[in-house]
């Protein structure tokens, strides 16, 4: 991509931002930060993938390796890609948050189905020993 193209996609994704929020599509950067981060990532990714390796022989010879990846592959990856990403997308934004915290209470009976009672006693040992540690926490909490 040359220079001038990267200057004018500059130019609109910035009005994009700003239109969309003075509009109020666009919540505050908190939350568009990390899915900005993901969206870059799988662009170097892809763009990684797509160069062409350049190499010269000794006899001046110029050997381009293309290595493509495979559509069945980009399938394979882009979907759950896609369903995490939106997944986070929502609970960032609010829309499954509830759900979300109300899915972390499952999991210590999920842990102590598929565990047992070995669960409990790793359990115990953690509550007892960071019992002290919570109360010395609490107590500068309080303090300061």
């Amino acid at each position: 991509m040359e220079g001038k193209h990267v200057g004018a996609l500059a130019l609109i994704l910035f009005g994009a931002f700003l239109f969309g929020k003075n509009v109020g599509f666009i919540p505050r950067p908190g939350i568009i930060w990390p899915l900005l981060l993901i969206g870059l990532g799988l662009v170097a990714l892809y763009q990684a993938g797509t160069q062409p390796k350049r190499r010269e022989t000794e006899s001046g010879e110029v050997i381009y390796e293309v290595k493509g990846i495979p559509a069945l592959f980009q399938a394979i990856v882009i979907v759950p890609i896609v369903f995490i990403v939106g997944l986070v997308a929502l609970i960032m934004l609010g829309v499954l948050g509830p759900f979300f915290l109300l899915s972390l209470l499952f999991i210590p009976f999920v842990l102590f189905f598929k565990l047992g009672w070995a669960f409990l006693k790793v359990m115990v040992a953690i509550v007892a020993g960071a019992a002290p540690l919570l109360l010395i926490l609490l107590l500068l909490f309080l303090i300061f």
